[in-house]
């Protein structure tokens, strides 16, 4: 078992591309960004909705491999409402 916080691209990048002018603000602010719920696993990618502020916005996380993919899932659809900042102290069972 480990920390989400301690998976390689912990926390998830937010945003609408890679010239979105939040991405600092998420980055600064895990705290402020709260996850509504994992909209689907994709491979090694994990999309999610996310509330930052009023804001809705979709956030990705991309795991090493599709067990951890479909470990670390798990975990945030079970604790849906918390913020990244919060969801990074879970634990997270190793992939096999």
């Amino acid at each position: 078992m480990r920390q989400l916080s301690s998976l390689p691209g912990w926390p998830p990048q937010g945003g609408a591309g890679p010239f979105d002018t939040r991405k600092e603000a998420f980055a600064r602010s895990p705290e402020s960004v709260v996850v509504k719920r994992v909209d689907r696993i994709v491979s090694t990618r994990i999309d999610m909705t996310c509330i930052f502020g009023k804001e809705i916005v979709t956030f990705k996380f991309f795991a090493a491999n599709v067990g951890m993919a479909e470990n670390v899932a798990e975990v945030l659809r079970r604790n849906t409402g918390q913020s990244l900042r919060d969801l990074g102290l879970l634990m997270v069972a190793e992939s096999e």
